[in-house]
């Protein structure tokens, strides 16, 4: 019975297969074929992908490599630029150092130059004030004991003396002396040289 059940069963699949390729048959067929036909475009559109990406990785790998060589270009531009104005600052600044070395020496010697020639007048100075000072000192020295030589032989009276020291102690205290004591001890002064 097993066996004949089986049989049947298999007899009925078919014919199930069958109905079904009867009733749905035209839609899957249709369904296949809009499947098919998605795949291929599906395909299409993967490989037409698959091209763009490599032409943008190409572009770009070009436009890449443009860039790096320009940039590089500049770079080396940049650095020969550098690298020569280095070499003029470098120069310039060896030149200055040279010139305010030339300078420095110059304004040493002229230095050096001045303080002789200054020394030298300080020195010469020196002298000529150390002479004028001897000559003046020998000069009041000469005046002094020819005055006193001369004022040894006048003979004062103790008034007349008295009144003299009295009226330079005035003066130098700065006070004003009496008028008409100062002419009569200018007067009394006069008359006692020519006395004598």
């Amino acid at each position: 019975m097993n066996q004949l059940k089986k049989e049947e069963l298999y007899d009925k699949l078919g014919n199930i297969d069958q109905i079904r390729d009867i009733i749905f048959g035209a839609q899957l067929r249709d369904y296949n074929t809009r499947f098919d036909k998605l795949e291929s475009e599906l395909g299409n559109f993967r490989q037409e992908l698959l091209d763009r990406i490599q032409e943008v990785k190409t572009t770009n790998a070009a436009e890449l490599r443009s860039v790096v060589d320009s940039v590089d270009k500049r770079i080396k531009a940049l650095q020969l630029t550098g690298e020569e104005e280095r070499n003029d600052l470098r120069q310039i600044i060896d030149r200055t150092h040279r010139k305010a070395s030339t300078n420095f020496e110059k304004l040493s010697e002229d230095l050096e130059t001045t303080t002789g020639v200054l020394r030298d007048n300080l020195s010469e100075t020196k002298s000529k004030l150390q002479d004028d000072i001897r000559n003046l000192r020998t000069y009041v020295q000469d005046e002094l004991e020819r005055r006193l030589s001369a004022i040894g032989n006048i003979k004062v009276s103790r008034d007349d003396m008295a009144e003299i020291l009295f009226e330079l102690g005035m003066r130098l205290k700065g006070t004003e002396f009496v008028p008409e004591l100062e002419e009569a001890t200018d007067l009394i002064i006069v008359d006692r040289m020519t006395n004598d």
